[in-house]
């Protein structure tokens, strides 16, 4: 099924049940995920089917599979959006920064989208290379590969021994909604070409790729949409269109559909609200509002405040039995069968 050629019955559910196919899972019991990417990867922390997905597509036994949004919308592989008064070197200092303190075992990324439709107007403010990513597609593209190695290269260096898997996912494709959004078809063409580089890259440092572009239909749609549309303006996704790539992940990840488990729904939908309960909480503990009173320059003002941030820590964790209870429930039919 490619949801851009025939949507069918992709979003009757939350996300399939599934089995771990015969090649080796990529989730295992306690493990720590980290997502890193751009707004593809923060908005899904708004809607959890993509979260939902990996915790149901691991097998019943893979118990406290624990996982972090660490995504910033309008974000590069050079961390333009993550700085704050600096340049972009302070946004990777502080993605190291976050994802070294918390070690995860699994480090998924996806960059791309941005980029690909930034090729002649430029994607990064970084000294000496903003002219670069404004050169047209080969250069723009060549910088975008080296950024993207150098950024696996930090992050892997401040994780250390326990990361064990590295996925690069591939930006999923634009739709073409119609007047007055525009026309997507040419970013689309710019797409395939960085989902390649992505797929070499990815190979080049040992690492599962997924490729999100063509399992939705951007290789064959040329510039059209799902029925009904997977985006509300053509760009981001809509909740509907993240239990697509939901869906499409964890197959792509090698978790195969079974369809002879039946699905609980309540526990479905508990999942999927503990997981979003979570992530709010998650995004005011590791981003939390006025930052530049509780930590920086202005600190003489509001910093007594700080010493509230650690105590949302108790509150994620106890979304993180929340989650874990749902999961057992969802998959106890599983475990009968």
């Amino acid at each position: 099924m490619k949801p851009f050629s025939l949507f069918a019955a992709a979003v009757f559910s939350v996300f399939p049940a599934l089995a771990a196919a015969a090649d080796a899972p990529l989730l295992k019991a306690g493990d720590r995920v980290a997502l890193v990417g751009n707004t593809l990867v923060e908005r899904a922390r708004l809607y959890g089917h993509l979260e939902a997905a990996l915790q149901t597509a691991a097998d019943a036994a893979a118990e406290s599979i624990t996982i972090r949004n660490f995504g910033w919308s309008g974000d590069s592989v050079l961390g333009d959006s993550r700085s704050y008064f600096g340049p972009p070197q302070e946004g990777r200092d502080r993605l190291d920064k976050v994802i070294g303190e918390f070690k995860p075992t699994v480090l998924v990324l996806c960059y791309g989208t941005g980029e690909a439709m930034s090729v002649d107007q430029g994607w990064t403010e970084e000294k000496g290379k903003a002219e670069q990513s404004a050169a047209g597609l080969d250069q723009s593209l060549s910088l975008f590969i080296e950024g993207y190695q150098d950024l696996l290269t930090r992050l892997e260096t401040a994780v250390g021994d326990p990361l064990r898997e590295v996925v690069l996912i591939s930006p999923p494709p634009l739709e073409n909604l119609g007047d007055p959004m525009p026309d997507q078809t040419e970013n689309n063409a710019r797409l395939a070409k960085f989902r390649d580089a992505i797929r070499e890259l990815s190979e080049k440092n040992g690492a599962r790729f997924v490729d999100l572009f063509g399992a939705l239909g951007g290789d064959t749609f040329s510039g059209g949409k799902a029925d009904p549309a997977l985006t509300t303006n053509g760009v981001h996704y809509s909740e509907a269109g993240y239990r697509v790539l939901a869906s499409e992940l964890v197959s792509e990840l090698g978790y195969r559909e079974t369809q002879s488990i039946t699905i609980n729904e309540p526990a479905e939908e508990e999942l999927v609200a503990a997981i979003v309960e979570k992530n709010r909480l998650f995004f005011h503990r590791w981003r939390p509002v006025n930052e530049t009173y509780l930590f920086l320059f202005r600190k003489h003002e509001q910093g007594q405040n700080a010493k509230e941030i650690p105590m949302f820590d108790p509150l994620v964790a106890r979304q993180d039995a929340r989650i874990e209870a749902a999961r057992k429930q969802l998959l106890e039919p599983k475990v009968k069968n």
